[in-house]
């Protein structure tokens, strides 16, 4: 389970990600829409911690992502950038379970 409470991210005086509070149950899949510039992306780095919020909190299974090493998270959430995040060699399917294949499980179970 993720679980995002008031997930803010400020750039300088800019604030690109308002406070965004979402909940995502183990295994649904959700789809971020928005135009070009409405933080999709600043947003999902923030959960994997790729990049620090200024302010907020990310839980996974309740434990605080600040309380974990940064790579913990990028192993345990699967998720694909369209275009250029994506190896461009291996399928969607490849691409999302990287994390997976990363922590050891079998390929049937990806």
């Amino acid at each position: 389970m993720i679980d995002v409470d008031r997930l803010t991210k400020r750039f300088g005086r800019a604030t690109v990600v308002e406070p965004v509070s979402l909940r995502v149950e183990q295994g649904e899949l959700v789809a971020l829409v928005g135009g070009s510039g409405a933080g999709r992306t600043t947003l999902l780095k923030m959960i994997n911690r790729l990049i620090e919020p200024t302010a907020g909190q990310v839980r996974l299974d309740g434990v605080d992502t600040r309380s974990i090493a940064p790579h913990v998270p990028r192993r345990r959430i699967g998720y694909v950038f369209q275009g250029i995040g994506l190896f461009p060699h291996m399928s969607v399917a490849e691409n999302v379970g990287v994390p997976l294949t990363l922590q050891g499980w079998p390929a049937a179970r990806i």
